[in-house]
């Protein structure tokens, strides 16, 4: 794997973009003997190591099998609270700069996130991630036959890490900690919510991507699309993927040009939503005109089955709004929850497609044998009791007043072509934090109007689920995200951007964070970045094309001169 930094320029970087004030251990306090001696009742050491060589491995991690390298000098610890039975690991830095900072997780993984952990030690931080009590594929959920598993991956495992994380970096360097901070996507996202409405004092800043917040109305609604789509092979089955790749590139050629620049990116979807025209999906054509092999030819059921992923789930019963449906440019990640899986491949449960009828299965009780053809609206209202009376996975208690009263921040970003957790969905819960937190706030001295001194909304034409876009978009969105940078070289021992275009608040999101956090510098737009492979093993790259992310309802205009690949060349309006 081709590095692409040297370590010294890495860690001037961070010096000079991240100010620190410097705390130094010595390594024989990196010992199981010590970190006994410490440990609240209740949890025990299980692996302290004290890593020189820039290489940490867990063997055994399912959940997270794919682990850092170019690490710091530092101390690597694994604890198990044994009352709850959930683990969690650190990373400790023989330099640290006073901040601790907590990675999430992600779906529903079991195990130590190490390698964005890895990510996080290189600013200089203590970083920290919990298991959630488990250890299972994404997939999986067969786990989540206790209520105890269920409590621990809905907040308490990563609660009690939290707090007993802090204990243990403040004893361990003889010093309290300056400031927490949390960095996580999905499930994670979800995860970092979840705690600044359970502890307003848990961090100080949080950078939330894609948040999987809405478990009770998010999973029914999985199942029910993915119920849409049964039987397989039926005349309204959307069950090939070039009929997304399809789809997509007829939203492309009606809705590219609606914000005023052709650039293969959505960046309108409002107005997409208004203007577009299903009925000329039609087929793909070969180079020389002929209809091609018919695969990707839409019929009008398939038409109909798209408009239904397109709209809003409303409650039959009482015309409620239960979960927000696709937005316009998100088709290619339609197929995670509708493709079946390959015969023989369906993985713990039974399941076909992504998470399909998991949840009702384990997490509501129904049992393996439940089919997702059974699935109903009634699902819903079980769903909502059942969540409230155990677990209470969903983060949705809106008015963060406490929080924002201690001074937190939080940053919060999605990618517009996200549809594993369907962006507009992200943007009702902005609207709803936003209008409770406000309203609870009303007469309040010094609270002011609306929420933007302490919350701030980024949503990124073209990005999909917290990373990534397709081939044919090219969209710019890396910002230095929860698991952004380890997508690309140098990977496993990647930082904040690449190619030097990181380790600073103009271009890295969590960064920005730390500046408003600390400085009182508000942001009201990060540059994203994407870039083109150079060679077949993708192991080396350069700058295809930044552009702003601004701060919603705000978005990126060209100044219609300018070189549209170049960010000076945009503002936010």
């Amino acid at each position: 794997m081709v590095t692409l930094w040297i370590l010294i320029v890495l860690g001037a970087c961070l010096t000079a973009s991240w100010p620190v004030t410097i705390a130094r251990r010595a390594a024989p306090s990196c010992s199981v003997d010590y970190f006994a001696s410490i440990l609240p009742a209740g949890a025990r050491v299980e692996r302290v190591q004290h890593v020189t060589t820039g290489f940490f491995v867990e063997t055994g991690n399912i959940g997270y099998p794919t682990f850092p390298t170019g690490l710091p000098e530092l101390c690597a610890v694994i604890v198990h609270n044994v009352t709850s039975d959930y683990r969690f690991g650190m990373f400790l830095p023989d330099v640290w700069n006073s901040r601790l900072l907590t990675i999430g997780s992600y779906a529903f993984l079991g195990g130590i996130n190490w390698l964005e952990m890895g990510v996080g030690v290189k600013y200089g931080a203590v970083t920290l991630s919990t298991d959630t009590g488990h250890s299972s594929g994404a997939g999986d959920i067969t786990w989540a036959n206790t209520t105890q598993r269920q409590v621990n991956w809905a907040y308490q495992a990563l609660q009690g890490s939290v707090h007993a994380g802090k204990t243990l970096a403040a004893a361990y360097y003889g010093r309290g900690i300056a400031y927490t901070y949390f960095s996580g996507c999905s499930t994670g996202g979800r995860q970092g919510l979840k705690q600044i409405q359970l502890d307003p004092a848990a961090f100080d800043g949080a950078l939330i991507g894609a948040p999987a917040w809405d478990t009770k109305h998010l999973m029914p609604w999985v199942t029910r699309v993915a119920a849409w789509n049964l039987p397989e092979g039926a005349a309204h089955s959307l069950d090939d993927a070039r009929l997304f790749a399809r789809l997509q590139a007829e939203v492309l050629a009606q809705c590219d040009g609606l914000d005023g620049v052709r650039d293969n990116i959505v960046s309108a979807p409002d107005a997409c939503r208004r203007a577009f025209d299903i009925g000329r999906v039609g087929c793909d054509a070969t180079a020389d005109g002929a209809a091609d092999d018919g695969a990707a030819c839409w019929t009008a059921a398939q038409t109909e089955t798209a408009r239904r992923m397109y709209a809003d789930y409303v409650a039959a019963d009482d015309g409620r709004l239960v979960h927000r449906g696709a937005e316009y440019g998100s088709e290619l990640e339609w197929a995670t929850y509708l493709l079946p899986a390959p015969a023989g491949d369906e993985g713990p449960g039974n399941v076909r497609r992504g998470f399909d009828a998991q949840y009702e299965r384990y997490f509501m009780g129904y049992g393996p044998a439940w089919p997702t053809a059974a699935y109903n609206d009634s699902v819903v209202a079980d769903a909502e009791a059942r969540d409230e009376r155990g677990p209470r996975a969903s983060a949705d208690a809106f008015d963060l007043g406490p929080f924002r009263r201690r001074g937190g921040k939080i940053l919060m970003y999605a990618g517009l072509a996200d549809n594993v957790v369907p962006v507009r969905h992200t943007t009702l819960y902005y609207e709803r934090a936003r209008a409770a937190t406000t309203a609870a706030a009303a007469g309040d001295e010094g609270e002011g109007e609306g929420a933007d001194d302490f919350f701030r909304y980024f949503q990124i034409p073209g990005m999909g689920h917290c990373w990534g876009t397709p081939d044919n978009v090219k969209a710019p969105w890396m910002i230095a995200g929860a698991g952004q940078s380890v997508q690309r070289p140098p990977y496993a021992s990647a930082w904040s951007v690449p190619l030097g275009l990181g380790g600073d608040a103009a271009h890295d999101a969590l960064l920005a964070l730390v500046a408003w956090v600390e400085d009182g510098r508000a942001v009201d737009r990060v540059v994203a970045s994407e870039f083109n492979f150079t060679d077949a093993a993708k192991q080396n790259m350069v700058l295809h094309r930044q552009r702003p992310i601004c701060a919603y309802p705000k978005t990126a205009r060209w100044d219609g001169r300018g070189n549209q690949d170049d960010a000076a060349s945009w503002d936010c309006s």
